[in-house]
């Protein structure tokens, strides 16, 4: 039982992670909820991108993917960011 509590707990804490993602990274490349929207395939509502952030809807992988590549969203910038952060850290 605790391995499935346990299971769980980690999905729920992915679930988060990934909508405060998907937020970030629309709102560090400029586009509105709506023109995400627009640019994904298929095409999706404000509404949608809205409850994916807010962690009511968990975005389907394939969306996920999609919304890293229209905001030009890459591992290599990401982990770039986090070298610049780690060393205004130590200043």
């Amino acid at each position: 039982m605790k391995d499935r509590e346990h299971g769980i707990g980690t999905f729920k804490t992915l679930w988060k992670e990934l909508a405060v993602a998907v937020k970030l990274i629309r709102e560090d490349s400029g586009f509105s909820r709506s023109n995400l929207g627009k640019k994904l395939i298929p095409s999706v509502s404000e509404e949608t991108i809205s409850a994916w952030e807010e962690g009511h809807e968990l975005i389907p992988i394939y969306q996920f993917l999609l919304v890293c590549f229209v905001c030009g969203f890459t591992s290599e910038k990401k982990a770039k960011q986090q070298v610049e952060n780690q060393q205004t850290d130590k200043e």
